[in-house]
């Protein structure tokens, strides 16, 4: 593995992390905040932080943008959307134990697919064997009685849409990013994904924002678990296949299992412990220099 994939993967993996403070943070967040209206604002927040950075940097196209980039401008943003609405509506419709499992399981399938039928990136070995790890760890890490299990077929299916649109936004981005600076892929993407979503917000109760625990929570989401964790994400996806890049980012529920354990206090069992260890040693085989 060369210096280059292997700085990607701990891109990758650092965004990961990030992202998996989000639960935490929902945990300590205000009585009554919706999950979607939470959501909605760490879109506008990163776009407004994305446009900024654009601004400051200057790092528009140099370029006309061709047919084939809008599309995958507008494909690449709507993904944004419906992953952040499939996401939650899937996981209040199947709980949050099958949603989570389905959703970011599904994920490294679906970037190993896609990543080979539009961008012909053909995983290698390790990845097959890092994968089956890492779903299986994951499958641990979310163990439940299967006897209590019930199986609600539209709540899998906005799961599985959710991580099938956490794909293609990065397989566009991925795409865009050979012509166009991360920061201008990115900066369409939130900041229409938030504009998308504002109205969301007019049907919700916004009055916690007004709340010293509401505007932390909204600024550490926006800013560190938002802009900050695509910063690296966008970085490490120019360095690493797509279907490496959706299987690293299994660092995500890692951290958030690690966090609820010790943060929030939540019950651990052996399975768990043994679904932290299969995806940590996923991510070091995924990540590991030749």
């Amino acid at each position: 593995m060369s210096n280059l994939s292997l700085k990607g993967s701990i891109l990758i993996i650092l965004a990961g992390v990030l992202w998996g403070t989000t639960g935490t943070s929902q945990g300590l967040a205000p009585v009554g905040v919706s999950s979607s209206t939470v959501g909605s604002m760490r879109l506008i927040i990163a776009g407004v932080f994305f446009t900024i950075l654009l601004i400051l940097t200057k790092d528009y196209p140099k370029k006309n943008l061709r047919k084939e980039d809008l599309f995958f401008l507008i494909v690449g943003t709507l993904s944004v959307v419906f992953y952040q609405l499939s996401f939650f509506y899937g996981v209040r419709i199947s709980g949050v134990a099958v949603g989570t499992l389905i959703g970011i399981g599904s994920s490294p399938m679906w970037g190993g697919l896609l990543g080979y039928l539009f961008l012909g990136e053909k995983p290698a070995k390790i990845w097959y064997l890092s994968t089956f790890l890492a779903i299986l760890g994951l499958i641990f890490l979310s163990f439940i009685d299967i006897s209590s299990l019930h199986i609600n077929f539209t709540g899998v299916l906005l799961m599985l849409l959710a991580g099938f649109t956490y794909v293609v936004y990065s397989l566009c981005a991925k795409k865009l990013m050979t012509k166009f600076h991360a920061n201008f892929v990115m900066a369409v993407y939130f900041m229409g994904g938030g504009i998308l979503m504002m109205p969301v917000l007019f049907m919700n109760d916004m009055s916690w924002l007004l709340s010293l625990r509401g505007s932390i929570l909204m600024i550490h989401l926006g800013i560190f678990a938002t802009f900050l964790a695509y910063i690296l994400f966008s970085r490490g996806l120019m360095l690493v296949p797509v279907s490496k890049a959706t299987t690293l980012s299994l660092s995500e529920p890692l951290t958030a299992s690690i966090l609820g354990i010790t943060v929030l206090g939540e019950r651990v069992t052996m399975m768990n412990i043994i679904g932290i260890f299969l995806i940590f040693t996923s991510l070091l085989l995924l990540s590991r220099k030749s």
